[in-house]
């Protein structure tokens, strides 16, 4: 997908911006849309953490570097830096991992009571 079709798919200017008050109108637009759609990457821990049975299997080594190579070979495709995709994936699915840990945790305490 190139960047004029991602642009277009989140509703940016495909044109390039003129100063630096519409560049951050359109910055804004997209950390908005980013905010979203980790919204629905966090849904998705919400569903694992009821989906797993044993708290061992929360975090998975094999799984988080698959995703590195994942999303830094997608990185390389679209053009963007992927040491920066890994940097951050990294970081989110650490995150990610410890949300989990406290949504089975939470679930399994609430089971019990």
């Amino acid at each position: 997908m190139s960047i004029s079709e991602i642009k277009t798919m989140f509703g940016l200017k495909e044109d390039a911006c003129e100063n630096m008050a519409t560049l951050r109108v359109e910055i804004d637009q997209l950390d908005q849309k980013i905010v979203e759609l980790l919204t629905v990457r966090q849904s998705y821990m919400d569903q694992a953490a009821h989906i797993k049975q044993d708290r061992n299997k929360v975090r998975d080594t094999a799984r988080v570097e698959d995703v590195i190579t994942k999303v830094s070979n997608h990185a390389r495709k679209t053009g963007v830096n992927p040491e920066l995709v890994a940097a951050l994936y990294r970081m989110m699915i650490e995150w990610s991992i410890n949300y989990e840990m406290g949504q089975f945790d939470t679930l399994k305490s609430n089971k019990k009571s």
